[in-house]
Protein backbone atom coordinates (compact mmCIF):
# COMPACT_ATOMS: atom_id res chain seq x y z
CA UNK A 1 0.00 0.00 0.00
CA UNK A 2 1.12 3.57 -0.74
CA UNK A 3 0.94 6.24 1.94
CA UNK A 4 0.68 9.95 1.14
CA UNK A 5 2.14 11.82 4.12
CA UNK A 6 0.69 15.12 2.89
CA UNK A 7 -2.81 13.78 3.49
CA UNK A 8 -2.02 13.35 7.19
CA UNK A 9 0.32 16.30 7.62
CA UNK A 10 -1.89 18.14 10.11
CA UNK A 11 -1.82 15.23 12.55
CA UNK A 12 1.66 13.84 11.88
CA UNK A 13 3.06 17.22 12.92
CA UNK A 14 1.93 16.40 16.46
CA UNK A 15 4.88 15.27 18.57
CA UNK A 16 2.89 12.25 19.82
CA UNK A 17 2.44 10.99 16.24
CA UNK A 18 5.16 12.11 13.83
CA UNK A 19 6.03 10.27 10.63
CA UNK A 20 6.83 7.03 12.46
CA UNK A 21 3.50 7.11 14.28
CA UNK A 22 1.61 7.78 11.06
CA UNK A 23 3.26 4.76 9.47
CA UNK A 24 2.28 2.72 12.51
CA UNK A 25 -1.36 3.77 12.06
CA UNK A 26 -1.16 2.91 8.37
CA UNK A 27 0.06 -0.59 9.23
CA UNK A 28 -2.72 -1.18 11.76
CA UNK A 29 -6.03 -3.05 11.49
CA UNK A 30 -9.15 -1.86 13.30
CA UNK A 31 -12.53 -3.61 13.31
CA UNK A 32 -15.70 -1.55 13.78
CA UNK A 33 -18.80 -3.50 14.73
CA UNK A 34 -22.01 -1.61 14.04
CA UNK A 35 -22.29 1.18 11.46
CA UNK A 36 -25.03 3.29 12.96
CA UNK A 37 -24.78 6.53 14.93
CA UNK A 38 -21.47 5.61 16.58
CA UNK A 39 -20.00 3.45 13.83
CA UNK A 40 -20.41 5.91 10.97
CA UNK A 41 -18.52 8.59 12.90
CA UNK A 42 -15.83 6.23 14.20
CA UNK A 43 -15.20 4.72 10.77
CA UNK A 44 -14.96 8.10 9.05
CA UNK A 45 -12.58 9.52 11.66
CA UNK A 46 -10.30 6.48 11.47
CA UNK A 47 -10.49 6.45 7.68
CA UNK A 48 -9.38 10.08 7.56
CA UNK A 49 -6.71 9.36 10.19
CA UNK A 50 -5.06 6.87 7.86
CA UNK A 51 -5.72 3.57 9.61
CA UNK A 52 -4.49 1.29 6.85
CA UNK A 53 -6.94 -1.58 7.28
CA UNK A 54 -10.55 -1.16 8.38
CA UNK A 55 -13.04 -3.98 8.92
CA UNK A 56 -16.70 -2.90 8.86
CA UNK A 57 -19.44 -5.19 10.18
CA UNK A 58 -23.17 -4.48 10.28
CA UNK A 59 -26.23 -6.69 9.79
CA UNK A 60 -28.69 -3.88 9.12
CA UNK A 61 -29.95 -1.73 6.25
CA UNK A 62 -30.27 2.07 6.07
CA UNK A 63 -33.65 3.41 7.15
CA UNK A 64 -35.02 6.93 6.88
CA UNK A 65 -34.92 7.52 10.63
CA UNK A 66 -31.19 6.72 10.62
CA UNK A 67 -30.35 9.88 8.68
CA UNK A 68 -30.78 12.16 11.70
CA UNK A 69 -27.59 10.79 13.35
CA UNK A 70 -25.82 8.24 11.10
CA UNK A 71 -23.60 10.69 9.32
CA UNK A 72 -22.26 8.68 6.37
CA UNK A 73 -25.68 8.08 4.80
CA UNK A 74 -28.12 10.17 2.77
CA UNK A 75 -31.62 9.71 1.36
CA UNK A 76 -30.35 7.81 -1.68
CA UNK A 77 -28.92 5.13 0.61
CA UNK A 78 -32.25 4.07 2.17
CA UNK A 79 -32.67 0.31 1.73
CA UNK A 80 -28.97 -0.37 1.17
CA UNK A 81 -26.78 -2.56 3.33
CA UNK A 82 -25.01 -0.32 5.85
CA UNK A 83 -21.75 -2.28 5.62
CA UNK A 84 -21.55 -2.10 1.83
CA UNK A 85 -22.73 1.51 1.69
CA UNK A 86 -20.22 2.63 4.33
CA UNK A 87 -17.35 0.98 2.47
CA UNK A 88 -18.34 2.76 -0.74
CA UNK A 89 -18.43 6.16 1.01
CA UNK A 90 -15.20 5.68 2.95
CA UNK A 91 -13.25 4.43 -0.05
CA UNK A 92 -14.01 7.73 -1.78
CA UNK A 93 -12.67 9.61 1.24
CA UNK A 94 -9.42 7.63 1.37
CA UNK A 95 -8.50 5.37 -1.52
CA UNK A 96 -5.14 4.49 0.05
CA UNK A 97 -6.50 2.23 2.77
CA UNK A 98 -7.96 -1.27 2.66
CA UNK A 99 -11.60 -1.60 3.69
CA UNK A 100 -13.30 -4.95 4.19
CA UNK A 101 -17.06 -4.85 4.74
CA UNK A 102 -19.35 -7.64 5.94
CA UNK A 103 -23.14 -7.41 5.80
CA UNK A 104 -23.24 -10.03 8.51
CA UNK A 105 -24.62 -10.67 11.94
CA UNK A 106 -21.61 -11.05 14.22
CA UNK A 107 -22.07 -14.25 16.22
CA UNK A 108 -20.10 -16.98 17.98
CA UNK A 109 -19.86 -18.97 14.73
CA UNK A 110 -18.20 -16.28 12.56
CA UNK A 111 -16.46 -13.96 15.03
CA UNK A 112 -13.08 -15.70 14.76
CA UNK A 113 -13.08 -15.25 10.98
CA UNK A 114 -14.45 -11.70 10.79
CA UNK A 115 -12.21 -10.25 13.51
CA UNK A 116 -9.05 -12.17 12.65
CA UNK A 117 -5.90 -10.06 12.89
CA UNK A 118 -7.52 -6.96 14.38
CA UNK A 119 -5.24 -4.80 16.53
CA UNK A 120 -8.17 -2.94 18.12
CA UNK A 121 -11.91 -3.66 18.06
CA UNK A 122 -14.50 -0.91 18.50
CA UNK A 123 -18.01 -1.67 19.71
CA UNK A 124 -20.61 0.53 18.03
CA UNK A 125 -23.49 -1.91 18.45
CA UNK A 126 -26.91 -1.46 20.02
CA UNK A 127 -27.30 -4.58 22.17
CA UNK A 128 -25.56 -6.16 25.14
CA UNK A 129 -25.51 -9.71 23.77
CA UNK A 130 -23.18 -8.69 20.95
CA UNK A 131 -21.11 -6.58 23.35
CA UNK A 132 -20.68 -9.52 25.73
CA UNK A 133 -19.67 -11.67 22.74
CA UNK A 134 -17.05 -9.09 21.74
CA UNK A 135 -15.88 -8.98 25.35
CA UNK A 136 -15.43 -12.77 25.43
CA UNK A 137 -13.53 -12.79 22.14
CA UNK A 138 -11.21 -9.94 23.07
CA UNK A 139 -10.46 -11.20 26.56
CA UNK A 140 -9.68 -14.69 25.25
CA UNK A 141 -7.48 -13.41 22.42
CA UNK A 142 -5.87 -10.50 24.31
CA UNK A 143 -7.17 -7.79 21.95
CA UNK A 144 -7.92 -4.23 23.18
CA UNK A 145 -11.46 -3.05 22.56
CA UNK A 146 -13.54 0.05 23.19
CA UNK A 147 -17.13 0.02 24.42
CA UNK A 148 -19.41 2.91 23.50
CA UNK A 149 -23.06 3.83 23.99
CA UNK A 150 -25.32 6.84 23.47
CA UNK A 151 -28.95 7.49 24.38
CA UNK A 152 -31.05 10.63 24.86
CA UNK A 153 -28.48 13.34 25.80
CA UNK A 154 -25.95 10.99 27.41
CA UNK A 155 -22.95 8.98 26.27
CA UNK A 156 -20.57 6.39 27.74
CA UNK A 157 -17.15 5.05 26.78
CA UNK A 158 -14.92 2.41 28.33
CA UNK A 159 -11.54 1.20 27.09
CA UNK A 160 -10.85 -2.45 27.89
CA UNK A 161 -7.30 -3.82 27.78
CA UNK A 162 -7.19 -7.56 28.60
CA UNK A 163 -5.05 -8.50 31.63
CA UNK A 164 -4.71 -4.80 32.53
CA UNK A 165 -8.25 -3.52 33.03
CA UNK A 166 -11.69 -4.78 34.10
CA UNK A 167 -13.74 -6.38 31.35
CA UNK A 168 -17.33 -5.48 30.44
CA UNK A 169 -18.78 -8.32 32.53
CA UNK A 170 -16.82 -7.01 35.54
CA UNK A 171 -18.58 -3.68 35.10
CA UNK A 172 -22.05 -4.76 33.93
CA UNK A 173 -22.43 -8.31 35.21
CA UNK A 174 -25.49 -9.91 33.60
CA UNK A 175 -27.24 -6.65 32.75
CA UNK A 176 -29.90 -6.76 30.03
CA UNK A 177 -30.50 -4.24 27.26
CA UNK A 178 -32.69 -1.35 28.41
CA UNK A 179 -33.91 1.72 26.57
CA UNK A 180 -33.29 2.12 22.85
CA UNK A 181 -32.99 5.12 20.55
CA UNK A 182 -36.47 4.35 19.22
CA UNK A 183 -38.14 4.22 22.61
CA UNK A 184 -36.12 6.89 24.44
CA UNK A 185 -34.79 9.11 21.64
CA UNK A 186 -31.32 10.52 20.99
CA UNK A 187 -29.80 13.87 20.04
CA UNK A 188 -27.33 13.43 17.19
CA UNK A 189 -24.54 15.40 18.85
CA UNK A 190 -24.25 12.92 21.73
CA UNK A 191 -23.45 9.96 19.49
CA UNK A 192 -20.91 12.07 17.59
CA UNK A 193 -19.14 12.96 20.84
CA UNK A 194 -19.12 9.37 22.13
CA UNK A 195 -17.80 8.12 18.79
CA UNK A 196 -15.07 10.77 18.80
CA UNK A 197 -13.88 9.52 22.19
CA UNK A 198 -13.83 5.94 20.84
CA UNK A 199 -11.86 6.84 17.72
CA UNK A 200 -9.40 8.88 19.76
CA UNK A 201 -8.82 6.01 22.19
CA UNK A 202 -8.18 3.64 19.29
CA UNK A 203 -5.48 5.92 17.89
CA UNK A 204 -3.87 6.22 21.34
CA UNK A 205 -3.83 2.45 21.81
CA UNK A 206 -2.25 1.89 18.39
CA UNK A 207 0.40 4.52 19.12
CA UNK A 208 0.93 3.10 22.62
CA UNK A 209 -0.02 6.41 24.23
CA UNK A 210 -1.52 6.13 27.72
CA UNK A 211 -5.17 5.05 27.41
CA UNK A 212 -8.17 6.17 29.48
CA UNK A 213 -8.59 3.81 32.44
CA UNK A 214 -11.84 5.26 33.80
CA UNK A 215 -15.32 4.89 32.36
CA UNK A 216 -16.34 8.19 30.80
CA UNK A 217 -19.91 9.40 31.13
CA UNK A 218 -21.20 12.72 29.87
CA UNK A 219 -24.52 14.47 29.46
CA UNK A 220 -24.90 17.19 26.84
CA UNK A 221 -28.14 18.50 28.34
CA UNK A 222 -26.33 19.96 31.36
CA UNK A 223 -22.78 19.55 29.96
CA UNK A 224 -21.76 17.33 32.88
CA UNK A 225 -18.77 14.99 32.58
CA UNK A 226 -17.76 12.15 34.88
CA UNK A 227 -14.81 9.80 35.15
CA UNK A 228 -15.86 6.66 37.01
CA UNK A 229 -13.22 4.31 38.37
CA UNK A 230 -14.04 0.67 37.63
CA UNK A 231 -12.37 -2.44 39.01
CA UNK A 232 -12.02 -6.13 38.31
CA UNK A 233 -14.37 -8.57 40.01
CA UNK A 234 -12.97 -11.83 41.33
CA UNK A 235 -16.25 -13.58 40.52
CA UNK A 236 -16.31 -12.41 36.86
CA UNK A 237 -16.82 -15.52 34.67
CA UNK A 238 -14.91 -14.05 31.71
CA UNK A 239 -11.84 -13.09 33.73
CA UNK A 240 -11.91 -16.67 35.08
CA UNK A 241 -11.87 -18.12 31.56
CA UNK A 242 -15.59 -18.91 31.18
CA UNK A 243 -16.61 -17.53 27.76
CA UNK A 244 -20.37 -18.21 27.74
CA UNK A 245 -21.19 -15.98 24.76
CA UNK A 246 -18.21 -17.07 22.67
CA UNK A 247 -19.10 -20.73 23.18
CA UNK A 248 -22.69 -20.11 22.04
CA UNK A 249 -24.25 -21.03 25.38
CA UNK A 250 -25.96 -17.64 25.59
CA UNK A 251 -26.73 -16.95 21.93
CA UNK A 252 -30.30 -16.18 20.84
CA UNK A 253 -32.40 -17.06 17.79
CA UNK A 254 -34.96 -14.69 16.17
CA UNK A 255 -34.17 -11.20 17.42
CA UNK A 256 -35.92 -7.84 17.26
CA UNK A 257 -33.54 -5.10 16.16
CA UNK A 258 -33.12 -2.26 18.64
CA UNK A 259 -36.81 -1.67 19.29
CA UNK A 260 -37.61 -1.58 15.57
CA UNK A 261 -40.40 -3.37 13.74
CA UNK A 262 -37.75 -5.51 12.03
CA UNK A 263 -36.99 -9.07 13.09
CA UNK A 264 -33.84 -10.96 12.18
CA UNK A 265 -33.94 -14.68 11.45
CA UNK A 266 -30.70 -16.58 10.90
CA UNK A 267 -30.75 -20.08 9.38
CA UNK A 268 -28.91 -22.82 11.27
CA UNK A 269 -26.82 -23.47 8.16
CA UNK A 270 -25.81 -20.58 5.87
CA UNK A 271 -26.97 -20.89 2.25
CA UNK A 272 -24.40 -21.07 -0.55
CA UNK A 273 -24.05 -18.89 -3.63
CA UNK A 274 -26.15 -21.11 -5.88
CA UNK A 275 -28.93 -21.36 -3.30
CA UNK A 276 -28.91 -17.59 -2.85
CA UNK A 277 -29.28 -16.89 -6.57
CA UNK A 278 -32.02 -19.53 -6.87
CA UNK A 279 -33.84 -17.79 -4.03
CA UNK A 280 -33.31 -14.44 -5.75
CA UNK A 281 -34.87 -15.77 -8.95
CA UNK A 282 -37.89 -17.20 -7.10
CA UNK A 283 -38.59 -14.07 -5.08
CA UNK A 284 -38.18 -11.72 -8.04
CA UNK A 285 -40.66 -13.88 -9.93
CA UNK A 286 -43.18 -13.63 -7.08
CA UNK A 287 -42.67 -9.87 -6.86
CA UNK A 288 -43.20 -9.48 -10.60
CA UNK A 289 -46.36 -11.56 -10.57
CA UNK A 290 -47.79 -9.32 -7.84
CA UNK A 291 -46.70 -6.09 -9.50
CA UNK A 292 -44.27 -5.20 -6.69
CA UNK A 293 -40.98 -3.37 -6.94
CA UNK A 294 -37.69 -4.88 -5.88
CA UNK A 295 -34.03 -4.00 -5.79
CA UNK A 296 -30.81 -5.96 -5.99
CA UNK A 297 -27.60 -4.40 -4.69
CA UNK A 298 -24.36 -6.37 -4.55
CA UNK A 299 -25.24 -9.35 -2.33
CA UNK A 300 -28.46 -7.91 -0.94
CA UNK A 301 -31.95 -8.80 -2.20
CA UNK A 302 -34.80 -6.57 -1.07
CA UNK A 303 -38.38 -7.60 -1.78
CA UNK A 304 -40.42 -4.47 -1.13
CA UNK A 305 -43.91 -5.95 -1.01
CA UNK A 306 -43.22 -7.97 2.12
CA UNK A 307 -40.36 -5.87 3.51
CA UNK A 308 -37.92 -8.77 3.33
CA UNK A 309 -34.18 -8.17 3.12
CA UNK A 310 -32.23 -11.35 2.46
CA UNK A 311 -28.45 -11.44 2.71
CA UNK A 312 -26.21 -13.82 0.81
CA UNK A 313 -25.82 -16.17 3.79
CA UNK A 314 -29.58 -16.54 4.20
CA UNK A 315 -29.89 -14.16 7.14
CA UNK A 316 -33.17 -12.31 6.75
CA UNK A 317 -34.60 -9.05 8.09
CA UNK A 318 -38.40 -9.03 8.14
CA UNK A 319 -40.74 -6.17 8.94
CA UNK A 320 -43.61 -7.60 10.98
CA UNK A 321 -45.82 -6.73 13.95
CA UNK A 322 -44.60 -9.66 16.04
CA UNK A 323 -42.21 -12.63 16.09
CA UNK A 324 -44.91 -15.12 15.06
CA UNK A 325 -45.70 -13.13 11.90
CA UNK A 326 -41.99 -12.77 11.12
CA UNK A 327 -41.48 -16.54 11.37
CA UNK A 328 -44.52 -17.14 9.16
CA UNK A 329 -43.24 -14.81 6.43
CA UNK A 330 -39.77 -16.34 6.61
CA UNK A 331 -41.15 -19.88 6.27
CA UNK A 332 -43.38 -18.86 3.36
CA UNK A 333 -40.86 -16.95 1.24
CA UNK A 334 -37.39 -18.11 2.33
CA UNK A 335 -37.57 -21.59 3.83
CA UNK A 336 -38.07 -23.59 7.00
Amino acid sequence: MHISMEKYSRQSILKEIGISGQKKLFNSKVAIIGLGALGTVVSELLCRSGIGNLVLIDRDIVEENNLQRQLLYNELDIGKSKALCAKEKLQKINSEILIHSFASDLNFKNINILLSGADVIIDCTDNLETRFLINDFCMKNNIPWIYGAAIKWAGTMLTIIPTKSPCLRCVMGNAKSGETCETAGIINSVSAVAASFQANEAVKILLKISYEKAMLRFNLLDNSFLKINVSKKKSCPVCNGNYEYLSGKKSSKPSKLCGKSFYQITPEKPINKNEFFALKKKLLSIAKSQGSTQSYRDFTLCIKFKELTIFNDGRTLIKAEDEKKAKSLYSRFVGN
